[in-house]
């Protein structure tokens, strides 16, 4: 077990059997089983896709209709200087080759891991592993799967949170104390998932700093938030709480009689990740 300390980052070795879905795919390309490629990425088969004018997937707009893959696909148009998820294998602008200053991340060039001398840039780019404003959801790479996949997890963890804390807790070599509930912040949500998604997609897993150069102060004023709490590789929401409440540095943080309000956010990928912010 390793430990980082401003939050906690714990490391488990050990990893679901499941394959997530939303991963993004090409033309011909494979899903795991269960999963079919629609509009460039994996989905569970009968989920359907997201409804017309409705990107949270919840059925919200009245209105809407069942997107038509044939007609809503994104236009794989060469030269414009874009890489959308379902163009990758058949758009020029998605063929890149690490070293030439162009970071392409759906195509695979990420700042944490494959190349970061090209994408380690606080820059609009995609690959920086920050999901910057115009990008969602057409950047994969930095703002993760559109509707976010790992809903239940998240409810979970905030559920064993708030149940530590209204239930009376003895963080390691402290007495029991019991705290107010924190709400849920949805202001607080954007931060603590694109922080997750950094840390699963393009692991990364530094305490605060972020693999395009922002680092932890800039990344605490960007999203709003005063403390935070982090873990990765834990095969379960539940392992990652037991984790940080056996922790004497990490159960004070999440017991807290500082803070009112929290996100959480947990994502998939090549690493599992939690993250708390609290503020």
């Amino acid at each position: 077990m390793r430990f980082v300390v401003g939050a906690l980052l714990g490391l488990v070795a050990c990893y679901s059997p499941n394959a997530p879905a939303n991963l993004p795919c090409g033309e011909g390309d494979a899903c795991p089983i269960g999963q079919s490629c629609q509009l460039g990425i994996c989905r569970v088969d009968g989920e359907g896709l997201p409804l017309d004018g409705d990107p949270s997937g919840d059925g919200s707009s009245g209105d809407a209709q069942i997107a038509d893959a044939a007609t809503d696909a994104p236009p794989c148009a060469a030269g414009n200087g874009i890489c959308l998820v379902a163009c990758v294998g058949t758009d020029p602008d998605c063929v890149t080759t690490c070293g030439d200053d162009r970071c392409v991340g759906n195509a695979g060039e990420l700042c944490g891991t494959t190349c970061p001398g090209d994408c380690a840039s606080t820059a609009t780019i995609c690959g920086n592993a920050m999901c910057q404003a115009g990008e969602s959801p057409d950047c994969f790479a930095d703002c993760g799967p559109t509707p976010w996949t790992w809903a239940a997890e998240e409810q979970l963890l905030i559920t064993l949170i708030n149940n530590a804390r209204t239930g009376g807790t003895a963080c390691p070599n402290m007495g029991s104390v019991t705290r107010p509930a924190l709400a849920v912040d949805p202001t607080l949500s954007n931060a603590a998932r694109e922080w997750a998604w950094e840390i699963a997609h393009h692991d990364y897993y530094q305490a605060g700093a972020g693999c395009s150069g922002r680092t932890l102060a800039q990344r605490k004023i960007d999203g709003s938030f005063g403390g935070w709490q982090l873990g990765y590789g834990h095969a379960t929401a539940q392992i990652a709480f037991n984790s940080w409440m056996a922790s004497a540095t990490a159960c004070p943080i999440v017991m807290t009689a500082n803070s009112t309000r929290m996100s959480v956010s947990v994502a998939f990928a090549t690493e599992k990740a939690y993250v708390l912010v609290i503020d």
